[in-house]
């Protein structure tokens, strides 16, 4: 009897190491549209902090009762805005053209709906998006055409283990 159970467990464990390649082999083709690629991720610094999960940080609301954010993308500073209403992360074109996008390149046919109404924007992939300790890699964000200051949005927040405003404070933990 020990011998079967052995024997099964060591089956299900060689199953289960060939079930990704083969579910990866299936999705070839799957017509998915494609995102630019980002820019190449400039090298990391040596004193920039690693990400070592759990991790959990606080911030204070400042003006206006919001919250802003010091983060970096692909290694690259970017000051953000909390926007919980942001369905996605969201650049200014001044903040990615410094990340090294090209914007007369990408393909600015993503409707957004604002509160200024329908704006067309650029869908990208961020390689990291970067606050402090906590880290979220191949982000899906976008460009906007217009708006003053880069958002936080919910396809980095919805990544996360936990995140909760109370008191003025917020909690993010990954």
């Amino acid at each position: 009897m020990l011998r079967r159970s052995l024997m099964l467990l060591v089956g299900c464990s060689a199953a289960a190491l060939g079930l990704p390649s083969l579910i990866d082999t299936m999705n070839v083709g799957s017509g998915d549209a494609a995102v630019p690629a980002p820019p190449p991720a400039r090298p990391r610094a040596a004193r920039a902090p690693v990400a070592e999960p759990p991790a959990t940080q606080s911030y204070h609301a400042q003006r206006g009762n919001q919250f802003f954010l010091p983060g970096t993308v692909n290694g690259t500073p970017v000051q953000f805005l909390l926007d919980t209403g942001a369905t996605f992360v969201a650049l200014t074109t001044a903040d990615a053209s410094r990340l090294g996008y090209d914007l007369t390149r990408l393909s600015w046919n993503k409707p957004m709906q604002t509160a200024n109404g329908i704006s067309h924007d650029a869908a990208v992939t961020l390689a990291d998006v970067r606050l402090n300790r906590i880290i979220e890699y191949n982000v899906p964000a976008i460009i906007m055409r217009q708006g003053t200051m880069s958002l936080l949005g919910m396809s980095f927040l919805s990544r996360l283990r936990a995140w909760q405003i109370s008191d003025g404070v917020l909690t993010i933990a990954s």
